[in-house]
């Protein structure tokens, strides 16, 4: 059950963490960076009530769109000042290039057999029990690729959706290549329903050679002379 215990969860863990890291971004754009980030709190606290995942936030897809969603808040604060999508979603791709991000500890074999089973049963619960704002997702296998999933309903596009904010979307997507590279991942994806696409596809093949979305979409995430994961 949703409660206020679980929104003060995971604004403390997403938003107030993420605090140094926003402050930065937002320093960017102006000079009065504290009150941007004291803005974007509000705009993240209005959004708590109806977001999806709070009431289960251990999801496997919950903290990405938690991640997603402070991005979110703090692009409305500067929107709001006039700064544009494509100088925010530069911003943010490049700091998160240069961020110090340690990889994700390497798993054993019990537990990513525990991990896959975990995802597999989210998959098909949001395909035979849909809820409104989650993502609806299934699991794909092939022979060139170690793990791949698809997005039919992506919770990201409902939440920027909500707040007339699709244009972000793209660099959001665009997160998940920066990601991968950092942690030689190999994503490969063809589209995101955010680009126009019917779904979200995502191919890991670790060390493999990565399709990024913005090679792929120039016009709809405009990087600024260079490519962010080089």
């Amino acid at each position: 059950m949703r409660s206020l215990e679980n929104e003060q969860f995971v604004k403390q863990v997403y938003f107030n963490q993420a605090q140094m890291r926003l402050t930065r971004l937002a320093s960017r754009f102006a000079t009065d960076a504290q009150t941007v980030i004291e803005e974007a709190e509000a705009i993240f606290d209005a959004m708590l009530p109806t977001m999806a995942y709070v009431d289960k936030p251990q999801h496997p897809l919950a903290s990405a769109l938690f991640v997603c969603n402070v991005n979110l808040s703090l692009y409305l604060a500067l929107k709001q000042r006039g700064v544009d999508v494509q100088a925010f979603g530069n911003a943010l791709l490049n700091g998160l290039k240069r961020a110090p991000i340690p990889p994700p500890p390497e798993l054993g074999d019990e537990a990513l057999q525990a991990q896959l089973a975990e995802f597999l049963q989210a998959a098909h619960t949001s395909q035979t029990n849909p809820q409104s704002g989650e993502d609806v997702f299934e699991v794909v296998e092939g022979a060139d690729f170690d793990w791949g999933f698809n997005v039919t309903s992506c919770a990201l596009c409902h939440s920027a959706a909500q707040h007339n904010a699709m244009e972000v979307v793209p660099y959001m997507c665009a997160v998940d290549d920066v990601m991968s590279d950092k942690n030689n991942r190999g994503l490969r994806r063809t589209g995101s329903i955010a680009l126009g696409a019917s779904h979200c596809d995502f191919r890991y093949q670790r060390g493999g050679q990565p399709q990024r979305l913005s090679e792929q979409y120039p016009e709809l995430i405009r990087i600024n002379g260079h490519d962010t994961t080089n």
